[in-house]
């Protein structure tokens, strides 16, 4: 997904509310929050690179899986 969209100033909140609604867009809203759902109730004993590895499973990579990662996951 994100190999196909390009992502401009990358620091800006609308850039990371573009990630997010990209994200919900590729996945649907039922697995969306399915996703989000995990991230926030999961403790995850794993590394971040763990978890992008497991949203790269639901074809989310790179800049979207990191906003993703820092928005919902909670360590």
């Amino acid at each position: 997904m994100s190999y196909e969209i390009k992502y401009d100033e990358t620091d800006s909140v609308e850039t990371q509310d573009k990630a997010i609604q990209d994200c919900k867009n590729w996945l649907g809203e039922e697995q969306f929050n399915k996703v989000v759902n995990h991230l926030r109730n999961t403790e995850v004993t794993g590394s971040r690179n763990l978890m992008r590895l497991a949203l790269s499973f639901q074809g989310i990579q790179g800049y979207p899986a990191e906003v993703m990662l820092d928005r919902y996951w909670t360590k």
